[in-house]
């Protein structure tokens, strides 16, 4: 596996490379990625069930790359001035969270394809935010699209 030759800092995180970038966006910052081996979910891009990952903002990139399957979430939200995004250190503890969210929802993700209701769906999609009790689900992007359009 090759990293970006542009990152910042990069670490391995329970076996899954991870590493931080800079942003492009005005608002600057950092951008976390982590690198799976192949896909671990069954829906493609950042939808279903990884739209719930608990990392700030939510997930919005999901790519096969040459070397695995890529996924990163970014620093250019609305709340993200209140959040440490030029820290490489609080970058790796929201990869850790997206590693830990991405295998929890590989885990429940059947079950959660499965469910006709949105009760159903709403209990897997729970198990999955719980990988970081603490964090701010209203953060994430999808989240709220969901609970707004009644899809949770």
């Amino acid at each position: 596996m090759s990293l970006p030759r542009e990152h910042v800092a990069d670490w391995v995180i329970d076996g899954i490379e991870c590493w931080a970038l800079n942003g492009t966006s005005y608002l600057g910052g950092l951008n976390g990625y982590c690198r799976f081996p192949t896909r671990p979910l069954i829906e493609d891009g950042y939808h279903g069930i990884a739209n719930y990952v608990p990392v700030h903002g939510g997930i919005t990139y999901a790519e096969q790359e040459d070397d695995g399957f890529v996924y990163g979430f970014d620093t250019a939200h609305y709340n993200s001035e209140s959040v440490p995004r030029h820290d490489p250190e609080w970058i790796k503890g929201q990869c850790a969270i997206m590693v830990a969210g991405l295998r929890k929802a590989a885990d429940v993700e059947r079950k959660y394809l499965r469910c006709v209701t949105n009760q159903g769906k709403a209990k897997h999609a729970q198990e999955v935010l719980d990988v970081a009790p603490n964090a701010d689900g209203m953060s994430n992007f999808g989240v709220m699209i969901n609970l707004i359009t009644g899809h949770i």
